[in-house]
């Protein structure tokens, strides 16, 4: 399916590289060429991988086999873990079983990714604080936690709050009982482990937590009922049975271990007010399924208690379909393996490897997908996804804002899905398509098609005009020169801006060319750059290079005809003009001979 090529199936395993990369190689957590980001959703896994850049400057193979091995530390921990919560062999063996026939943790323990290094470590910390309580190692393996994923201060909290309870009383036989010198150790242990990444990321953006972690939670609603309907799906398609048997799970463990219920509930209660839609597939709650094939498994053993003399065939037809609910989903998932990768190798890795060879590396791009592009060649960039470009937060979503943006950052190439920003590429005088890539499926991919643009931006830091002017329109906006070039069949001109003061309303522009008579023989009234520059937009001190194609009357008679141009608003008419020569509110600018 990949045609032999080993690969991965998420370009966000590209980015763990190239800042294990950077940091191996002693220049911090940096991304592009010596700025530094708190890009890093997982900077645990990012130093992990960084340790092994020591050694290698190939992280593919070593980062599959650590996610590898990790999944089958989840396996054991899950194990360990429903033995020490029911006392029951069946019981932890079915769990563990259950976990290493999902089709989806299998699909992460082969990602390079930091989901099953998390896993794991939610699945120890939870094991040991039932064994043990509160303790050094508690605190380490929760501060760990944190640092793979964010969702890891859930965990906490809600360890800290079993913790505080048990103070009071005890739900279950031999609880270790939390003292308060050992509930603030553990908030001690687990800050220290937070602190300096925390730290970082508040030199650097203002912000506690990574940029990732803003940029992938945007949502518009208090609670995205989408991301719970989705996320409730992929899990009930993991393991039928497991939900099935949920609700006798949970009332087992509720006895047991309120903790682990807490957290398989919790976390997928709360994602929803996290992310407005799921993530390649789910994967911010896929570590709660290791929970759920335990609870799964002590149901179907709280069903064997309630009815022992039937306990035999219960744990025998119960166990070999609780196995066949995930079982028959691995060949799914392991053609969804291929697919991903498939993808990420024919889009990103070939678009990183085109633009290394094609792109001057000291240009700056604007990129969608930033991970295999900047570790096969890396250059300045623009994050579009604002993943390690915090600035680009406030315009994502926002074409127009987006362009003045990339303007300012003398963004000169795009290498984008088209169908994410339709307006920024829709004019082909701005956007000059140079290369495309393309996958014949999308499963992973933000798009069958990637599209690399050479771009002519119509916001300029300086301007040279063919004709220089010096006209003042309204006294906030001057005509600073034009470009008039007559072809066969359409005149083209190209009118330079500048923003004097703040301008409030939207002007349209209109050009007119006028015959000996003063008949308008051929027009345009459109706003700025077709819209993609709109005058409300325009700060004091802008340029603005905004370019027309004037088709001509195939029957228009040859000789001299009169160009003028001016702004206006439908509720408000022209703005009057000051300096040059004008007419009705409109400036001359020059006379135009067309034809012989």
């Amino acid at each position: 399916m990949t045609g032999g090529q080993l690969g991965v199936p998420l370009d966000d395993a590209w980015i763990h590289y190239q800042y294990a990369r950077n940091l191996s190689q002693g220049e911090g957590f940096t991304y592009a060429p010596g700025v530094a980001t708190a890009g890093s959703t997982s900077p645990a896994w990012t130093v992990l991988l960084a340790g092994v850049g020591l050694f290698t400057g190939d992280f593919l193979v070593p980062s599959l086999v650590l996610s590898a091995l990790f999944f089958l530390l989840t396996v054991w921990l899950t194990h360990r873990l429903a033995l020490e919560l029911t006392e029951r062999w069946q019981v932890a063996l079915l769990a563990a079983a259950g976990v290493a026939l999902t089709g989806r943790l299998l699909w992460a323990g082969l990602s390079a990714m930091e989901v099953t290094l998390f896993t794991s470590l939610t699945l120890g910390a939870v094991w040991l604080y039932h064994r043990r309580g509160l303790g050094v190692g508690t605190a380490v393996l929760l501060g760990l936690a944190s640092q793979a994923r964010p969702e890891g201060h859930v965990l906490f909290a809600l360890i800290m709050l079993d913790a505080v309870l048990s103070t009071r009383w005890q739900y279950r036989p031999q609880q270790p009982v939390a003292t308060w010198r050992a509930i603030f150790m553990t908030v001690a242990i687990y800050g220290l482990i937070q602190l300096p990444y925390a730290l970082f990321s508040l030199s650097v953006t203002g912000k506690p937590l990574p940029n990732t972690f803003y940029a992938k939670s945007r949502t518009t609603t208090l609670y995205s009922w989408r991301t719970l309907r989705e996320t409730w799906g992929y899990h009930w398609r993991d393991n039928l049975m497991s939900l099935l048997l949920l609700p006798f799970g949970l009332a087992f463990l509720w006895r047991r271990s309120r903790l682990t219920a807490a957290w398989l509930l919790g976390l997928l209660i709360i994602i929803p007010v996290i992310v407005p839609f799921v993530w390649h597939h789910g994967r911010y709650t896929m570590p709660l399924l290791p929970f759920q094939m335990i609870a799964g498994a002590a149901g179907l053993g709280w069903i064997v208690q309630k009815v022992p003399r039937l306990a035999r065939p219960i744990w025998a037809v119960g166990g070999v379909l609780f196995l066949l609910a995930g079982a028959w989903r691995v060949p799914a998932w392991a053609e969804m393996l291929g697919y991903n990768t498939r993808e990420i190798q024919e889009i990103d890795v070939e678009l990183g490897k085109w633009l290394a060879a094609n792109i001057p590396p000291d240009e700056t791009v604007g990129i969608d997908d930033i991970g295999a592009v900047m570790f096969l060649g890396p250059r300045p960039i623009v994050d579009l996804n604002g993943l390690v470009s915090p600035e680009v937060w406030p315009v994502i979503g926002q074409d127009i804002a987006t362009m003045h943006l990339l303007a300012a950052s003398d963004v000169r190439y795009l290498a984008i899905f088209p169908g994410w920003h339709p307006l920024l590429v829709s004019d082909p005088q701005i956007a000059r398509p140079i290369q495309r890539f393309s996958t014949d499926t999308q499963t992973i991919i933000g798009g069958q098609e990637v599209v690399v643009y050479e771009m002519d931006w119509p916001y300029r830091r300086s301007i040279v005009p063919q004709v220089e002017t010096s006209v003042l329109l309204g006294d906030v906006i001057q005509l600073r020169g034009f470009d008039a070039q007559v072809a066969e069949a359409e005149l083209d001109l190209t009118i330079y801006w500048e923003c004097v003061t703040a301008v409030s309303p939207s002007y349209k522009v209109f050009i007119h060319l006028l015959d000996s008579a003063g008949n308008i023989v051929a027009q345009v009234d459109r706003p700025p750059v077709n819209g993609l520059a709109p005058t409300d937009l325009w700060q004091p001190g802008d340029l603005v290079r905004d370019p027309y194609q004037i088709y001509l009357p195939p029957d228009l008679p040859a000789g001299a005809y009169e160009l003028r141009v001016g702004l206006y608003t439908d509720e408000n008419g022209r703005l009057p003009i000051r300096g040059g020569d004008a007419v009705d509110n409109a400036a001359i600018l020059t006379s135009v001979e067309i034809g012989n």
